[in-house]
C-alpha cells in the first residue's frame, strides 16, 4: 500500500501549542500559510521550527511539498505510485499517548483539487507506534481518515478485521485492523505489522480531531497501543496498478499539539468526545417521560462495543444477552442463508437470503410474571436502514409476546412492501401517538409456531400510516389503546426492535438503538436552574463516578452528580463543552476574566444552553445571541 521513510532520525517532542481556544474554529474560514517555509521535491524528512515533516513518494520524483513553520503544508502530486505528505509531532517513540500529559489534538483545513487514477487516498491523521505488545514486529501504523482524494471514503477493503464504530468529535468512524507486510519505519526491506484505521462516515474539509480519544476507543476494542513515533496531519494517495496524476492537497491550517489541561483524561475515564462516554448515557438508557430529550434521527450512535455474529439455527430460536447491556437478542428463521450481528450498545445488523420466514430482534426480555403496567412505561428510540427485498410479507418496528393469554404483537413503523388487511386481519380502529396515526388490527393464527410451541393465538398490529426509519415509539401507549379496543394483553415475555422478512434477499441495519422501561429509565440530562444556571444532575455515568468519589462533593446520592456552582468568570484553562444531553461538542480555552458566553458564541456560533466542565466542576451557560 505504501512505503515509508527508512530514517531513524529522532527529532524529539514538538509541541505546536498554538491557540486552541475561543476562536479555534476560525481556521475553517480564515486559514492561510504563515511563517518560514521549505519546499521539498524529493523524499525527505526534516524539521522546520517545531514541526516535523516528511515528503515521500514511491517513485522518488512524483511530487513536491511546501512545509511552513506554523504547521501548515501544501502538497502536490505530479505522478506517484504512492505519495505521502505530512507534518506535525515527531515524538521519538519514548511515550505512550497516556504519558504525554494531555490529549493529542489536531486541527486541519483542507483545500483539494482533482486527481486522476486514484486507487486509494487517506487524508487525516497518520503515525507509527513502536513497542506494541502482541503486534507483528511490535509495530503499528495508524490512521484517522477524515477525507480522501478518491471518489469515496475507504470501505471494508481497508482492513481484514472490522472492529466496530465509534463517535468522536461529532462524527461516526468505522474502526478496522489490518495485517500488512511491507516497508516500515527504522527497517530495511519488508516486515509484517498491524495497521489501525478510523474511517469517518462522511468526509469533511475542516475540523478538530482528538487523536488520543481514537486511541482510547481502539484500546477498548482490544487494539494495543505502544510508544508513539509520530502524530501528523497527512495527505496520501496511491494506486497499486499505476500512478496517481495531478492531485493537490493544500492545508492552509494544520496543527498537532498536546492539550495541557485538566480537561483531558486517561483511558480509564475517557473524554466525552466519544460515544464510549457521553453517548453511553444517551444511548443505553431512556424513558418516555423525557423522550423529547433524544432525537434518534439526528443523534449519532453507530455500532459500538464487541461485535457478535450468529447464523442462528433453522426452525429454532437462538437467543441470549447482548454483552453486559440490559438487552436481549433473538434470531429465528425457516430456511435460507441468514445471519444477525449485534453490538454491546444494542445496535444490530441482519441479512437474509432464500428464507421462508426470518426474524431478528433486540430489546427487553421479561420474566412472564409482570404486565406492561408493572414494567413500563416502555419506549424505543431507533434509526435504521434497509436494502433489498423481503418477500410477500415483512414488518419492521416493535415486536413481542405476552403469555396468559398468549399474544404475538407488532407495532409496524416501516416495511419493504406495505402490509395490508390480508396480512393484518380485522381492523379494530385508529389512534394517534408519537405524532402519527396508526391503524389497529387483530388476526388469528392457528396451530402456528410460537414461544410455547405450535399454538393458536391472536396477533395484534398497530400499523403506522406512512413508513419512517427513525424516531421514538411509545410502546405502552399502543398497549393501552389495544386494551381499550378489547384486545387483552397478558404477562410480558419481551418487547424488541424487529425486522421480519417472509422471503427475498435483503439486509437491515439498526445504527441507533435505545429502549427504556421502569427498571432501565433514561438518565435525565442536566437541566438549567432558572436562578443560578447550576445543573441539577449529570447525564454521564463516568461523571457520576468521579463526583461520588470526590470528598468535596455532596454524597447524599451515590448515583447522581451534584454539580457545584462554578464561578466561570474567575477560572481559566480548557473547558469541555457538552450539550444538554451530555454529548461532547468540543473544548474552549478560557482566559481569566473572560466572558464564557462570548467564548462559547465565538466557538460554536449559535445561541443555546451549554454545559461547561473542567475536572469535577460542571455548570450551564446560556448564550442568548
Amino acid at each position: 500500500m505504501k512505503t515509508l521513510f527508512k530514517s531513524g532520525v529522532k527529532v524529539g517532542l514538538a509541541l505546536t501549542l498554538g491557540v486552541a481556544g475561543a476562536y479555534a474554529q476560525d481556521f475553517c474560514s480564515n486559514a492561510q500559510h504563515s511563517g518560514q517555509k521549505v519546499t521539498i521535491t524529493s523524499n525527505q524528512t526534516g524539521k522546520i521550527g517545531d514541526i516535523g515533516y516528511e515528503l515521500w513518494d514511491e517513485n522518488g520524483h512524483g511530487g513536491s511539498a511546501t512545509f511552513y513553520s506554523d504547521g501548515s503544508m501544501d502538497c502536490t502530486i505530479t505522478g506517484a505510485k504512492d505519495y505521502l505528505c505530512r507534518a506535525g509531532l515527531s515524538l521519538g517513540s519514548t511515550q505512550t499517548y497516556k504519558e504525554l500529559g494531555g490529549d493529542m489534538i489536531a486541527e486541519f483545513k483542507l483545500v483539494k483539487s482533482g486527481a486522476s487514477n486514484v486507487g486509494y487516498s487517506y487524508i487525516g491523521i497518520y503515525g507509527w507506534m513502536e513497542q506494541v505488545a502482541g503486534a507483528p514486529s511490535n509495530l503499528v501504523e495508524y490512521y484517522v481518515i477524515d477525507n480522501t482524494l478518491a471518489n469515496d471514503m475507504p470501505g471494508s477493503w481497508i482492513g481484514n478485521e472490522r472492529k466496530g464504530t465509534i463517535t468522536v468529535d461529532g462524527g461516526t468512524y468505522t474502526v478496522y485492523r489490518n495485517t500488512r507486510t511491507g516497508p516500515a519505519i527504522k527497517t530495511s526491506g519488508n516486515v509484517t505489522f498491524y495497521q489501525y484505521f478510523s474511517v469517518r462516515d462522511r468526509p469533511r474539509d475542516c475540523g478538530t480531531i482528538n487523536i488520543s480519544e481514537h486511541m482510547r476507543q481502539w484500546e477498548k476494542m482490544g487494539m494495543t497501543m505502544g510508544k508513539l513515533y509520530e502524530a501528523k496531519v497527512l495527505g496520501e494517495a496511491g494506486n497499486v496498478n499505476g500512478q496517481v496524476n495531478g492531485g493537490h492537497m493544500d492545508f492552509p491550517h494544520a496543527k498537532v499539539y498536546v492539550s495541557k489541561s485538566g480537561a483531558t483524561s486517561s483511558a480509564s475515564n475517557p473524554t466525552s468526545s466519544s460515544s464510549g462516554t457521553s453517548a453511553k448515557s444517551s444511548s443505553s438508557k431512556g424513558g418516555s417521560t423525557v423522550s423529547g430529550k433524544i432525537d434518534a434521527c439526528k443523534d449519532k450512535m453507530g455500532h459500538e462495543g464487541k461485535e457478535t455474529r450468529t447464523q442462528g439455527q433453522n426452525n429454532s430460536s437462538v437467543t441470549g444477552n447482548v454483552g453486559s447491556s440490559p438487552y436481549h437478542y433473538e434470531i429465528w428463521y425457516q430456511g435460507g442463508n441468514n445471519s444477525m450481528t449485534f453490538y454491546d450498545n444494542g445496535t444490530y445488523k441482519a441479512s437474509w437470503n432464500g428464507t421462508n420466514d426470518f426474524l431478528a430482534r433486540v430489546g427487553f426480555k421479561y420474566d412472564e410474571k409482570s404486565t406492561y403496567s408493572d414494567v413500563g412505561p416502555i419506549d424505543a428510540y431507533f434509526n435504521w436502514s434497509k436494502q433489498g427485498n423481503a418477500g410477500g410479507y415483512n414488518y419492521i418496528g416493535i415486536y413481542g409476546w405476552t403469555v396468559d393469554p398468549l399474544v404475538e404483537y407488532y407495532i409496524v413503523d416501516d416495511w419493504f412492501s406495505e402490509p395490508g388487511p390480508n396480512l393484518l386481519g380485522s381492523k379494530k380502529g385508529e389512534f394517534t401517538v408519537d405524532g402519527a396515526t396508526y391503524e389497529v388490527y387483530q388476526n388469528m393464527r392457528y396451530n402456528a409456531p410460537s414461544i410455547k410451541g405450535d399454538q393458536t393465538f391472536p396477533q395484534f398490529f398497530s400499523k403506522r400510516k406512512g413508513a419512517r426509519s427513525c424516531g421514538h415509539i411509545d410502546i405502552t401507549a399502543h398497549f393501552k389503546k389495544w386494551e381499550e379496543l378489547g384486545m387483552k394483553m397478558g404477562k410480558m415475555y419481551e418487547a424488541k426492535v424487529l425486522v421480519e422478512a417472509g422471503g427475498g434477499s435483503g439486509s437491515f441495519d439498526v445504527s441507533y438503538f435505545k429502549m427504556t422501561d421502569k427498571k432501565h429509565p433514561l438518565e435525565v440530562a442536566v437541566e438549567e436552574s432558572s436562578s443560578s444556571e447550576t445543573p441539577k444532575s449529570s447525564s454521564s455515568k463516568e461523571e457520576k463516578k468521579s463526583s461520588s468519589s470526590n470528598g468535596n462533593n455532596p454524597t447524599s446520592s451515590t448515583t447522581a452528580l451534584y454539580a457545584q456552582t462554578l464561578a466561570v468568570q474567575g477560572m481559566s484553562g480548557t473547558f469541555q463543552v457538552l450539550d444538554m444531553q451530555g454529548r461532547y461538542l468540543g473544548s474552549v480555552e478560557m482566559q481569566a476574566g473572560s466572558n464564557m458566553k462570548d467564548v462559547l458564541f465565538a466557538k460554536f456560533h449559535k445561541p443555546g444552553v451549554y454545559m461547561v466542565k473542567q475536572g469535577n466542576y460542571l455548570n450551564t451557560v446560556r448564550v442568548n445571541r
